[in-house]
């Protein structure tokens, strides 16, 4: 079964974080808010075995799933996809669909026949998350009823279902510093340094991790660790030496994160000049492509009116560029 390919090393701490009930519980209530979190207990989650879910049609699987247990005793299940890469995945109101009723059919056939006939027989919720972390805006469709054509004719007699979305790339950083967890050092050091900030990244989420659980600060250690690594070129014996000496005292602070600045200025040096040149070899084949396509777009216009009997359009075509223009508007080529 194809697995889905993380970005960086450091996102697997996503999911090992939201895989601790108490800081699940956490993003529920902060990231999530809504009115059916606000009461919810530590004691009342339960981290399930994702297969419950099944792959969806591409063979990935759901990331995270919770069994959340009702004061009545009911089951309600959260399921959290991580989409922890720089693109939006357009087909991901789909994926959901199928996760959805690829579940509900199980629960629906696990079940005694006698019961699930019964007047009063309901299946439970299911209530999907995604948590995106790419730097760009997710703009994919969130509602089903939104990836129908002339949905909105039918009103609610169509399908629907709507996920929740975290996207961090649209969380305000002062938001996510007003309370100090695990999972928000690591939101706010994710968020922050890909706009090439790390420097003053490092000083705010040294300070802060003063106040967490001795576990907790060697989780962002190794999360910061890896995002200096990608920073300082893989030079592994310098980033231990930066995250030593950096929680020496002021000056040493200072020091180490002056020397982060400097490989965060050629990082970002390095990244303008590489996309000069992609942009000029970019307009180059651009052109090529651009000529390639052309021709092909015109001999697909004079095989079409010859196979139409338009001759005389077709030598008119020859020299005449708006001509040209106009026959393939018709044929829509």
């Amino acid at each position: 079964m194809r697995k889905k390919a993380l970005s960086t090393p450091h996102d697997r701490g996503y999911k090992r974080n939201l895989s601790n009930p108490k800081e699940f519980l956490h993003f529920l209530q902060k990231y999530i808010g809504d009115d059916w979190t606000k009461d919810l207990k530590v004691s009342q989650l339960k981290l399930c075995n994702k297969e419950f879910i099944g792959p969806d049609y591409e063979g990935r699987e759901a990331d995270l799933l919770y069994e959340l247990t009702e004061p009545d005793g009911q089951k309600t299940y959260i399921y959290v996809l991580d989409e922890l890469q720089s693109s939006v995945d357009y087909t991901m109101i789909f994926r959901i669909l199928l996760y959805i009723v690829s579940a509900l059919q199980r629960i629906f056939l696990s079940t005694d026949e006698k019961i699930r006939k019964r007047k009063d027989f309901r299946l439970p919720a299911i209530i999907p998350i995604v948590f995106y972390n790419g730097s760009r805006k997710w703009n994919a469709v969130t509602e089903l009823k939104e990836y129908q054509l002339n949905s909105n004719i039918f009103g609610s007699h169509v399908l629907n279902l709507k996920y929740y979305l975290v996207d961090l790339s649209q969380i305000d950083e002062t938001f996510i510093l007003n309370s100090n967890t695990l999972l928000d050092n690591i939101m706010y050091c994710d968020k922050v340094w890909r706009k090439g900030n790390l420097s003053e990244t490092v000083r705010t989420i040294l300070k802060r991790s003063e106040a967490l659980m001795p576990q907790e600060q060697q989780e962002l250690k190794e999360w910061l660790q890896n995002i200096l690594m990608t920073v300082c070129n893989g030079q592994e014996e310098l980033v231990e030496e930066i995250l030593k000496n950096t929680r020496k005292g002021e000056e040493d602070m200072e020091f180490q994160i002056g020397i982060i600045r400097e490989f965060e200025n050629e990082r970002k040096k390095n990244r303008r000049e590489g996309r000069r040149e992609g942009r000029r070899e970019g307009r180059r084949e651009g052109r090529r492509e651009g000529r390639i396509e052309g021709e092909k777009n015109v001999n697909t216009l004079f095989q079409r009116l010859k196979q139409d009997g338009r001759i005389d359009e077709l030598m008119a075509a020859i020299d005449d560029i708006k001509l040209q223009k106009k026959l393939r508007e018709e044929y829509k080529i």
